[in-house]
């Protein structure tokens, strides 16, 4: 994120007790409106407007942007003092970031409490991570469990960039010093360091681009090259380029076509694309200097980026940038109940407003009202660590631990119902299963609720994010895990949770189960040294023996079994970017697989029913896959699982109808001669 050089402030004593004027540039307005342009492209990108899909570059025209203006200031300083006051800079930096990103990320902390949004699994981590200016490294490093796939989007998500060009401020002066005592003062010299390290930082991009780029596309090394174009272009003005009549004519004309490009890479780049790791952000960001260099002199693109809107869009592009995610969180369609062009209105609104009373009230006054030519360490230590403890006192405890604020709701309606008296007629239900139960359960409980029919008191494991396989390692989103913590212990639970369930509602009729992602991942199996996944011999007996057994044991409590067909799945299509090639569990052969054995066990046995809920979405108007209805590519939201559970209640009453209670189990034999039978079970 790109931010306004240093506005002229009041000298402040140096130790010598002289005063130096700060460095500065003269005020050029078309660059406002480059700022003023780029955080409209993020704004339409986080709002989803199809025709907007690649707004997110709008942050690679901010990482140049800023590339440039701060080489700019610390070479207009080297050549007005004959060095650069490290210290000063730095403290200019702290003065002008730390204190509206803190109250964002105070405000966030806070927020957590009250809206369910804000409340995210690992919140806590990416505050402080945001807090310590290392966002971008936690995203590309931080293990993350199952539960991230339908949790809320983090959000501090956006602080990535922060991120960067943060690491950026602190270590590029220091580059910059030792590249010009190198050359002693030559711009030659500093211009081919930076030249290498682009070419450094193009090299690691391309090698992403073949493994790891959804991953890579966070790390420092990968968009430094971005950064570092715009300091290149800031050595050449320097150098006096740009007031040379004939380059001042040559920048004036590519300016547009360069103005033209970002707008086309804004409409039809979309942010999977492979083509960004291999030579497309570097062409972008020659596409994005050359839009800087354009509004650097007189000409087409600075007149028309001086436009009043835009600049002034541009002064407060930083609030809006730190403020607009949680608040595009916090204001969603379900909460809203609005179209997207009219809830966009009424995000752009509201961020405009709380982005104006931070620029007015705090970020305007620090910048021009401090006068301390430096914020002292002892001072900047002390607010960072209360700052970390506001974080850890304020957040939500619970959620760090494995859950999301709509697991804690549902787990409250849980309890809720198992002390309210039970509808005469309804039907009780135990849930079993994984983070797809979980959405699913949620609409059924909200459906059983409205109609009557259906109650369901409790689950097998409050945790909801477990598959049914234990044991051994899951490779999901290319990443190694093991099962979060009392994952594995259903076997234990499913007779305690039973007995708790009657003795509080008074009776319990049924147990219904759904499984999915976890157990189509790649999977290493306890004592097997290779990764297996559905299909392959191995796994299938595993996978058929467990899902058998925790059948087994409902039939043994006298419960008929549902289990609900698992609809194919896209891993990752919420991540930016979505995975390059699709993550293997995606394969809908594996989902298929699954749904093969399961219902193979289903029939099997007596008491055991399955319901179709991928024929069920495929009959719907936007299909199996509809983005409406499972955004993650995964998970319902509650209030699509809600609309779909208007027909699947109807559908898991007619199943358990067709089953008697309480009908024996199958024997342990026919369930290992049916697994041998079937050729890969």
């Amino acid at each position: 994120m790109a931010h306004a050089p240093d506005r002229p402030a009041p000298p402040a004593p140096d130790a010598g007790g002289t005063t130096p004027a700060a460095p500065r540039l003269p005020h050029n307005p078309a660059l406002d409106g480059i700022r003023g342009l780029a955080v409209a492209a993020v704004l339409l990108f986080h709002a989803g407007f199809p025709w907007a899909r690649g707004g997110f570059l709008g942050v690679s025209t901010f990482f140049t942007l800023s590339g440039f203006l701060i080489t700019s200031l610390l070479l207009v300083e080297r050549r007005a003092t004959g060095r650069v006051a490290l210290g000063r800079f730095w403290s200019r930096r702290l003065r002008r970031l730390f204190p509206a990103a803190a109250l964002t990320l105070v405000g966030v902390a806070a927020g957590s409490r009250v809206a369910g949004a804000l409340a995210t699994e690992g919140l806590a981590g990416d505050l402080l991570a945001a807090l310590g200016q290392v966002a971008n490294w936690r995203f590309v490093l931080d293990g993350q469990s199952y539960g991230d796939l339908f949790a809320a989007p983090s959000p501090v998500l956006h602080f990535w960039s922060l991120a960067i060009e943060e690491q950026f401020y602190w270590l590029f002066p220091l580059v910059t010093v030792g590249a010009l005592a190198l050359g002693r003062g030559s711009l030659r010299v500093y211009a081919a360091v930076l030249a290498a390290l682009v070419a450094v930082a193009a090299a690691a991009t391309a090698v992403h681009g073949v493994d790891g780029w959804s991953t890579a596309y966070y790390a420092t090394y990968v968009r430094m090259a971005e950064v570092l174009l715009g300091a290149l272009l800031a050595v050449a003005a320097t150098a006096g380029a740009l007031h040379r009549p004939a380059v001042a004519r040559a920048a004036a004309v590519a300016g547009v076509p360069a103005l033209a490009v970002t707008a086309w890479a804004w409409w039809a780049v979309d942010h999977r694309s492979p083509a960004l790791a291999r030579g497309g952000l570097l062409a972008y960001a020659v596409a994005s200097t050359a839009l800087v260099a354009g509004a650097s002199v007189p000409g087409p693109v600075r007149r028309a980026l001086s436009w009043a809107p835009l600049r002034l869009l541009g002064v407060v592009s930083y609030g809006v940038y730190l403020v607009h995610w949680p608040i595009f969180l916090v204001l969603d369609a379900d909460r809203t109940g609005l179209g997207r062009a009219p809830l966009f209105a009424l995000r752009v609104a509201v961020t405009l407003a709380v982005a104006a009373i931070s620029y007015v009230a705090v970020e305007r006054p620090i910048r021009r009202g401090w006068s301390p030519p430096r914020v002292p360490m002892p001072a900047v230590a002390t607010g960072a660590v209360a700052a970390a403890a506001l974080v850890v006192a304020v957040v939500p405890v619970s959620v760090p631990d494995g859950f999301t604020a709509e697991q804690l709701a549902y787990l409250e309606a849980l309890e809720a119902a198992s002390a309210a008296e039970v509808p005469e007629g309804a039907r009780v239900g135990i849930v079993f299963g994984d983070s797809t139960m979980f959405r699913t359960a949620w609409g059924l409980s909200a459906w059983g609720g409205e109609t009557g029919q259906l109650v369901l008191p409790g689950a097998v494991n409050d945790l909801l994010g477990c598959g049914v396989t234990r044991g051994g390692e899951r490779r999901e989103r290319g990443r190694a895990t093991v099962a979060p913590q009392g994952c594995d212990g259903w076997e234990e639970a499913i007779p305690e949770r039973v007995a708790q369930i009657r003795a509080d509602v008074g009776r319990l009729d049924f147990a219904i189960a759904q499984t999915g992602p976890w157990d189509v991942a790649d999977r290493r199996l306890p004592g097997d040294d290779r990764w297996r996944a559905p299909g392959d011999p191995v796994y299938d007996e595993y996978l058929y023996e467990e899902i058998a057994r925790a059948t087994d044991l409902f039939l043994e409590e006298g419960l008929v079994v549902v289990w609900v067909l698992a609809p194919r799945i896209e891993v990752g299509r919420n991540e930016e970017p979505p995975p390059d090639p699709p993550y293997p569990e995606s394969d809908p052969e594996r989902m298929d697989r699954l749904n093969e054995i399961l219902q193979q066990v289903a029939d099997e046995r007596h008491g055991v029913v399955t319901v179709d809920l991928p024929g069920l979405l495929r009959s719907l108007p936007g299909g199996e896959m509809d983005p409406a209805l499972r955004p993650d590519g995964v998970h319902f939201t509650p209030e699509s699982a809600t609309e779909v559970a208007s027909s699947l209640g109807p559908m898991v009453l007619e199943a358990i109808a067709s089953e008697p209670l309480g009908a024996p189990p199958a024997g342990e034999g026919d369930v290992a001669s049916a697994a041998a039978g079937d050729g890969g079970g």
